[in-house]
């Protein structure tokens, strides 16, 4: 099994592991409850590493990752990212991924780990027809997410930089305590926060002086145990779980992430079609009434009859209670309908909800 280059100080901190994409990766430190409370409440330090990155130079890098992705690469400024999609000539997802435009006109994707090899293998099948040059240098950098309130305070104590200057979704090279580093303003979380890209040779370097100048401030490290229930509560997607290949962007509630008005990206016509045609099913958000925690794969139920199926759940640690996202027959995905989740053979009710789950505090 592979690891990552921040591998041996996960040992030292006492981490719990797990195999995830074939990398050998933190699961839990403190605790998975400990560490999504920091993060909600301070900062939680997390190592990304296992996530793809790639990057496509030359000429033609803007058009060719356009003609890929659902959203409009010409529309995004230089020096930010956006959010976006893969999509198959069925409209089925690919993958969702980050899409950075370089002001040197190069493209930067970071993927989900999962899925490495297989969009790797999609850009080269579609590349023939365009002068670029597709790199995978996933190995060649660590990933650190520094994520909650207080991240740009403790960012800030090591880098001139001002990080004010760095919005949401922006991206710059910073000099960090000597060293120049990409840091973008993204994260898996819904809280403020920076993903760090180093050398994989100085990544335990970065990571050191991250979690000593934190401390103070109540910075702690956070493995996929509290990633996950802090992405849950926000009702961001999961590849794997809440979409895949057999799932469009439509039926997941990500339509937002489509721009229809650009010509010719792959999957156009498909969407197209189906948001004429209409869909037969829908990602729902739903919270339990009753006392249970949903998990995927349970039947999800209207008047005991099967209506859908759960793609995530867990108990929320900030809302103290079970929520969950899942795919229901249209009709039932109506906010405040009552729904059941069976658990353990028992049907224990919930609601259908607005996402997200939790909203951040501001200030």
């Amino acid at each position: 099994m592979k690891q990552t280059p921040l591998y041996n100080r996960h040992k030292e901190l006492g981490a719990r592991f797990i195999e995830f994409a074939g990398l050998e990766m933190p699961l839990q430190y403190s605790g998975v409850l400990e560490e999504h409370h920091a993060v909600r409440n301070c900062a939680g330090l997390f190592d990304v590493s296992h996530l793809a990155r790639i990057e496509i130079k030359d000429e033609d890098a803007i058009p060719f990752i356009n003609k890929l992705i659902t959203t409009d690469l010409e529309k995004l400024k230089q020096g930010y990212s956006q959010y976006t999609l893969l999509c198959d000539e069925n409209g089925g997802i690919i993958d969702d991924l980050l899409v950075y435009k370089r002001p040197d006109g190069s493209i930067f994707l970071c993927a989900n780990a999962i899925n490495r090899e297989k969009v790797i293998a999609w850009l080269e099948k579609h590349a023939s027809t365009y002068n670029v040059d597709i790199k995978n240098i996933t190995d060649a950098f660590a990933q650190i997410a520094l994520q909650g309130p207080k991240a740009k305070e403790i960012l800030q104590k090591l880098t001139s930089a001002n990080l004010s200057e760095i919005k949401r979704f922006a991206f710059a090279e910073i000099n960090f305590d000597g060293i120049t580093l990409l840091v973008s303003r993204t994260g898996y979380t819904g809280e403020d926060g920076f993903e760090i890209y180093p050398s994989a040779s100085i990544a335990e370097s970065v990571w050191d002086k991250l979690l000593a100048t934190g401390a103070v401030s109540g910075l702690k490290p956070a493995g996929l145990g509290a990633r996950d229930t802090l992405r849950l509560e926000m009702g961001y997607l999961l590849y794997g779980h809440d979409i895949d290949e057999k799932i469009t962007p439509l039926e997941a509630g990500i339509e937002r992430f489509i721009s229809f008005e650009k010509e010719n990206f792959i999957g156009r016509d498909a969407l197209i079609a189906q948001r004429q045609n209409g869909i037969k099913r829908r990602l729902i958000g739903f919270e339990m009434i009753d006392k249970g925690i949903p998990r995927q794969g349970y039947r999800i139920l209207a008047e005991g009859v099967q209506i859908g199926i759960v793609t995530s759940g867990n108990m929320s640690p900030t809302l103290k209670k079970g929520i969950g996202l899942g795919y229901v027959n249209i009709g039932y995905n109506k906010i405040g309908d009552e729904i059941a989740i069976e658990i353990r053979e028992k049907a224990i009710l919930a609601k259908v909800v607005s996402l997200p789950f939790y909203h951040i505090r501001k200030g």
